[in-house]
């Protein structure tokens, strides 16, 4: 699945998982919220994440805040609206992404 997200009028490739990792296993939930902070000097995208990982990613940002890791400045989580589609265009890399990545057997070999 490809998830994007509209900034300013541009459309932005979001990656399919969380980026939160407990106990060294990364989460497999999809994104609900892009993370960012605004400061004078702009607003940088930081991550995504899932609901589930919110509250303990913002206590690390916090944290990193205060130890100068990343820019001083309000700390952002924007919804990120999931939209779902079966448009499978029948190129070779459709076929690759089905059989190989998500293990689902098609009717078409991969070349």
């Amino acid at each position: 699945m490809l998830y994007c997200f509209v900034c300013n009028s541009k459309v932005v490739l979001l990656p399919e998982r969380c980026c939160a990792k407990v106990g060294g296993q990364e989460c497999k939930l999809a994104p609900s919220h892009v993370v960012s902070v605004k400061s004078q000097e702009g607003e940088y995208m930081l991550a995504v994440v899932c609901n589930d990982h919110k509250s303990g990613l913002e206590a690390r940002l916090i944290a990193m805040q205060k130890e100068n890791k990343i820019p001083q400045g309000t700390i952002c989580f924007q919804s990120v609206k999931a939209v779902v589609t079966d448009c499978v265009m029948g190129i070779n890399e459709d076929y690759i992404e089905l059989e190989s990545k998500r293990g689902v057997e098609s009717d078409r070999k991969i070349v």
